[in-house]
């Protein structure tokens, strides 16, 4: 299954719970809603391809508003980070129930030219000081790599439903209402 070890330990930087845009899956938004009692229209925001970095142009995710593209992400400010960034301690307030994009960062999947799973590296592109003074087990990544695959398809079903029904002046804020009708029916 590849390898199963990165020489890397987090020293708690906040890096990427400050500059990072999270891009949630469904399954995520629900998680955090339930263990934190937030409506997710607190805690998520929609942006724009001038705003995010790192996410193609014609990635499936990308919703169409009002002829304009916007992608669901968790809502953060410039000053302060990511909206559950605790100010007090410096860690995050919601880590039983994080995103699986916070549980796999800063990896990078690496795969065979078949597509095949071949293990876990570094992420270059990112802005982790990716200290090497550590051994990190990828093992249970493997596993959320998987779940992320998996709800990302459910993600991209509900997005292109969304998109086939554009029209002048709507928000992105309707894919959300969207979104939190077909998770919490399930």
């Amino acid at each position: 299954m590849g390898r199963n070890t990165v020489h890397f330990k987090c020293h708690h930087c906040d890096h990427c719970c400050r500059d990072v845009v999270c891009l949630p899956t469904p399954w995520d938004v629900l998680r955090i809603a339930l263990t934190t009692g937030q409506d997710p229209h607190d805690f998520l925001e929609f942006l724009t391809p001038d705003e995010i970095t790192g996410v193609a142009k014609n990635d499936p995710a990308w919703l169409l508003a009002g002829g304009q593209k916007h992608m669901m992400a968790l809502r953060r400010t410039a000053k302060r980070g990511c909206h559950f960034l605790d100010r007090k301690t410096g860690f995050c307030g919601i880590y039983d129930a994080r995103p699986i994009l916070c549980r796999l960062y800063p990896f990078k999947l690496q795969e065979t030219r078949d597509g095949d799973f071949r293990g876990f590296t570094l992420h270059k592109d990112v802005g982790c000081p990716r200290h090497r003074d550590g051994v990190y087990d990828t093992g249970p990544l493997y596993d959320l790599y998987l779940n992320d695959r998996m709800h990302h398809e459910d993600y991209d079903t509900m997005v292109e439903a969304f998109n086939r029904k554009d029209r002048p002046g709507r928000e992105p804020q309707e894919f959300l209402d969207l979104f939190i009708e077909v998770v919490v029916e399930g």
